[in-house]
């Protein structure tokens, strides 16, 4: 059975999603099948991010209105092996209701071994049908303080889901911590009163090459991040490096 992870974050422009994807690339590299789920309904672009493209033609709006088959609804990423993506529907609709996704992912979860959700930004209803299937959530911010306190709202949401729920910090910027700009690691875990999952350092490129469809390179700070996080999902200890603490 996969393990079942939702990303969420209280705002936009977080970067949940390119987070996300690196995180569900590194898990493939590692052998494991990965479905993401997009739950993003009008601002879907996983798409685009994971290299699916323009063959993406069904969501999994058409599977519970049977327009489709579920495979035919699940499409292989084109850049790596392992990784797959169900797409989110265009506009959301009321006949989504809690449960009917959760039922779905019940029955894929035996051909994959995680399972990453995309949730929507905010705490609208989306963000209840993305939760729902769940064994836990991330709650993903930058290192400000706005960031943080809204996502703090989307944490607590989950974790009154029951939903065990961690932290991961994107776009860190260790000069402005040193200076005290930005709030320290543990000034984030104090605002959001979550425990720490990972920290992704800044990369100026990082989001624009996600959003361009540039295929994923390995080898960066913010790519050894994931890669760090995805084995904290396994199971792995993994400790911080230490320049970050």
């Amino acid at each position: 059975m996969a393990k079942t992870v939702t990303f969420i974050s209280g705002k936009g422009g977080s970067g949940k999603s390119t987070v996300l994807v690196g995180i569900a690339n590194e898990l493939a590299y590692a052998g494991k099948r990965v479905l993401i789920v997009d739950t993003d309904t009008g601002a879907n672009c996983l798409d685009v991010i994971t290299g699916v493209g323009e063959g993406a033609v069904f969501h999994w709006g058409d599977i519970f209105s049977g327009n489709c088959e579920i495979a035919d609804a699940i499409y292989p990423s084109r850049q790596i092996e392992n990784l797959y993506v169900l797409p989110a529907p265009k506009e959301y609709d009321k006949r989504y209701h809690t449960g009917i996704l959760k039922d779905l992912l019940r029955l894929l979860s035996v051909y994959f071994d995680f399972i990453l959700i995309d949730a929507p930004a905010g705490l609208g209803d989306n963000l209840t049908l993305a939760l729902e299937p769940a064994n836990e959530a991330v709650l993903v911010a930058n290192d400000d303080n706005f960031s943080l306190k809204v996502g703090k709202r989307a944490a607590q949401k989950a974790m009154m889901m029951e939903k065990s729920t961690t932290l991961v910090i994107n776009a860190f910027r260790t000069f402005a911590v040193q200076t005290g700009l930005l709030p320290s690691v543990d000034d984030a875990m104090d605002i959001t009163e979550l425990g720490l999952l990972g920290i992704v350092p800044f990369e100026a490129n990082l989001n624009f090459n996600a959003s361009q469809g540039i295929p994923y390179i390995r080898g960066t700070r913010a790519t050894e991040a994931f890669e760090r996080i995805a084995k904290r999902l396994q199971g792995e200890k993994v400790d911080l490096p230490e320049q970050w603490y």
